[in-house]
């Protein structure tokens, strides 16, 4: 009887140690985990097509700063009906077609705001009325024009814009980064929910063939009158409960298997996978809590969002200030310009032309409503600046929370650590006691639970620290 007890302590030392168990040739390591489920994830598929839309955007955005070259053709065609029988040139009826082409390089201009364009045009105008006389067909030349035009002198737009693209297209990278950082944090949840559920399912095999065991030697001393049938029955109680604990860690970790299999895209785990592989521990974090705060707000994609957010809303401000008062557009440009019958003709004897135009729009009686706009593009702007603030006191909470309970959750895996060796050393004694007739059945379960539950918190707190661990590197994008 001692041999058998004694083998079966000896396997169970082997497990509680977190050695390897041979349940299989392919373990799943968690680095592999990790790789395969960034591989394969839809969300980091979403992630990727989610930043190159964003690049390509950019990429338009700065194309558009630069030159840009364009041949703009409009065909137009005009019917004036007048009165037929009056006898003004102006009241008769004719028709008009006309076409222009022109070919207009432009460049914004980035420091101040508006346009500048250089290019070159044509019409080509067709007169169709009876009794027409004179020049019923007319072409306009200009070979060359330069101008410079701005619809709201002192409010320059592309500052504006340069800066919003510039954030967007940062917070896309982080959120692209942040992404993949999730995929691994939850891959870590969900290997390490299944490596301890394998553990407990083991536990609890071992728990249920040791009181196999020890219920047959009660049996044996039942029949000796050693044991009392009360301590058989009690026995067998402990038996039946140790069958319903193993059931429901085999359905918990069935069910993290199939929930690991479902983040990695597979069919199934299959049953025969060794035990997962419990990494080696990582060396403290370098970092005060206000350092990690400060890594979880630049590295965050929520606060660069709503940065760029911020600064959307402050242009609106600057807009709507400037379209408060009175309002001045400006259209200068010089050229070239012939008309003539021909077209030949058209580019002869060039005749230098200067034009400008201001346009200035006083808002006379409006109701209010720039200064409404105004008004409401500052409030959106205060509650955007607001928003901001808000976001980055979330960041700080959680970095700092999380940087706590990481802390926390290694000095207590420590101490599970040695509670674990304790209740290991106490168990055998019990067992050897128990064997040899010193103790009876009550202390023999007390002393079971015990070790069971000292092995039940090291698992909880190992969960723990590895899955905090993984979430403040999602926070500050340490490794």
């Amino acid at each position: 009887m001692k041999n058998s007890i004694a083998i079966r302590l000896s396997v169970l030392m082997g497990l509680t140690s977190l050695c390897m168990g041979a349940r299989g040739q392919t373990p799943l390591t968690l680095d592999g985990v990790i790789r395969q489920a960034q591989d394969s994830a839809i969300t980091a598929f979403q992630s990727r097509q989610e930043l190159q839309s964003r690049q390509a955007s950019y990429e338009a955005f700065e194309a558009l700063r630069k030159p840009q070259l364009s041949l703009k053709i409009v065909p137009n065609y005009t019917r004036i009906v007048s009165d037929p029988t009056r006898d003004y040139v102006y009241l008769r009826n004719f028709d008009i077609f006309s076409t222009s082409a022109q070919v207009r390089l432009t460049q914004k201009v980035l420091p101040f705001g508006g346009e500048t364009y250089v290019g070159t045009q044509a019409i080509w105008s067709e007169f169709f009325r009876e009794g027409a006389s004179g020049h019923p067909r007319q072409f306009v030349a200009s070979p060359l024009l330069v101008g410079y035009s701005h619809t709201l002198l002192g409010y320059n737009p592309h500052k504006w814009e340069k800066q919003v693209e510039d954030q967007r297209l940062k917070a896309a990278r982080q959120q692209h980064e942040y992404d993949l950082r999730r995929i691994a944090e939850e891959a870590a949840v969900r290997y390490f929910r299944l490596l301890c559920r394998q553990r407990m399912a083991l536990i609890r095999q071992e728990e249920l063939s040791l009181n196999d065991t020890v219920l047959a030697i009660a049996r044996e001393k039942a029949t000796i009158a050693i044991v009392t049938q009360a301590e058989l029955h009690a026995m067998e109680l402990q038996l039946q409960n140790s069958a319903n604990l193993l059931a429901a860690a085999r359905k918990d970790e069935q069910m993290a298997r199939t929930e690991l299999a479902s983040l990695l895209r597979m069919k199934q785990i299959p049953n025969d996978t060794a035990l997962m592989v419990i990494p080696e521990m990582p060396p403290p974090t370098p970092y005060t809590a206000e350092e990690v705060a400060m890594l979880a707000k630049s590295n965050s994609p929520a606060y660069q969002h709503q940065l760029a957010e911020l600064t959307e809303a402050r242009h609106q401000e600057e807009k709507a200030h400037k379209e408060r008062g009175i309002n001045v557009g400006l259209d200068i440009n010089l050229g070239l310009q012939q008309i003539n019958s021909t077209l030949g003709s058209a580019y002869k004897n060039q005749q230098l032309y200067a034009l400008g135009s201001v346009q200035v729009t006083i808002p006379l009686m409006d109701h209010g409503a720039a200064k409404k706009r105004h008004t409401a593009a500052i409030a959106w702007g205060e509650r955007q600046e607001s928003a901001l603030q808000e976001t980055e006191r979330i960041l700080t909470e959680d970095a700092t929370l999380t940087l706590q309970k990481l802390s926390n959750s290694r000095k207590i895996l420590e101490s599970t650590g040695e509670t674990i060796k304790l209740a290991e050393s106490n168990f055998y004694e019990m067992v050897e006691s128990y064997a040899n007739g010193i103790c009876d059945i009550n202390t023999f379960t007390l002393e079971q639970n015990r070790w069971v539950t000292a092995y039940t918190n090291y698992l909880t707190v190992l969960e723990e620290f590895w899955t905090t661990y993984y979430h403040l590197q999602t926070l500050i994008q340490y490794e």
